[in-house]
């Protein structure tokens, strides 16, 4: 597990802290919380899919159902005193919704989480360090 998510991890405390824990993100796409999240999509081609891939799609419902995991998420990190998971939560949530919200295909936890619905085609990529790679390939 990334550092940054376990419990008692403190929150970044300057600008190389908050962008160790934003690499976290892949990994967070695989944390229980957001399970139900993980979209059924289909990325034709090879691995990795890149963002033309998922143009067009209604992700409405992915944004809304990441907002419930993210409330979830709010409360473990809140139980387990995880400042860094919590810090990811807060940020990933002002960039979700309201006048700060970001495209789907620009959000790095919706990226995560419409790459491992894509990953799920493909054998041996659907973990966090593929996610990962995929999400640096991103464009």
């Amino acid at each position: 597990m990334h550092p940054a998510l376990h419990p008692g991890s403190p929150p970044p405390a300057d600008d190389q802290d908050v962008e160790f824990v934003l690499r976290a993100v892949p990994e967070l796409a695989f944390f229980p919380e957001l399970a139900a999240c993980v979209p059924a999509v289909t990325a034709d081609g090879t691995w990795p899919p890149g963002r033309d891939a998922f143009v067009g799609h209604g992700l409405d419902d992915l944004r809304a159902q990441v907002l419930q995991g993210l409330t979830a998420l709010g409360e473990r990190a809140e139980r387990e005193r995880s400042g860094g998971l919590a810090f990811l939560v807060r940020t990933l949530t002002h960039f979700l919704v309201g006048p700060a919200a970001l495209p789907a295909v620009e959000h790095p936890l919706l990226v995560a989480l419409l790459l491992r619905g894509a990953a799920r085609a493909h054998d041996g990529v659907d973990t966090p360090l593929e996610i990962a790679r995929a999400m640096d390939r991103w464009g």
